[in-house]
């Protein structure tokens, strides 16, 4: 297997992760019970399905947005975002997707997606489509979903999810 280009980004830093969000009205713009916990973050991930530019664009705001496309964005962002990415945080390898499968793989979760993509390749994989929040281990991965922000369909809440990567890797999810 050949090894993806990984994007070197300096440690230790804190990393806001966001995924489905959905959000189509820049007039309404994003929740400020979405933002105001993306304050202080060095970095954000967006695992997809954002709907409109106009999204990243506010998350630009508060720190360096790093996004891929999900199965709903606008042709735009399909455009310019990749399906997957991949960083060099400090010494750890993250994997950013967002997890949708194809014609050939409707089987899988985004979950089993995600494990399958990313394992023996990085550290910890970012990933979401299922809204489902969750940070788990499986096989040596830390797995972050950070669910919706903005639609919790399946979930209890709404959430995302804040990582700090130093010496370790840590992911915890916030409700807003």
């Amino acid at each position: 297997m050949c090894l993806p280009e990984f994007e070197q980004i300096s440690a230790p830093l804190r990393v806001g992760i966001v995924s489905d969000t959905h959000l189509v009205d820049p007039a309404r713009g994003i929740p400020a019970r979405v933002l105001e916990p993306l304050a202080g973050c060095d970095l954000i991930f967006h695992a997809g399905d954002i709907s409109g530019a106009w999204v990243l664009e506010q998350l630009e705001a508060i720190a360096p947005v790093r996004a891929v496309y999900g199965n709903n964005d606008e042709f735009l962002l399909r455009s310019r975002l990749p399906i997957e990415r991949y960083f060099q945080l400090g010494k750890h390898r993250v994997g950013l997707l967002h997890g949708h499968t194809g014609a050939h793989e409707k089987h899988m979760t985004a979950r089993n997606r995600a494990l399958e993509r990313m394992r023996g390749v990085v550290d910890c994989v970012v990933y979401g489509h299922s809204h489902r929040p969750e940070i788990v281990e499986r096989d040596g991965l830390l797995m972050v979903n950070p669910g919706s922000p903005t639609q919790p369909r399946w979930a209890p809440s709404s959430t995302l999810a804040i990582m700090e990567v130093g010496e370790t890797i840590a992911a915890r999810l916030i409700v807003v």
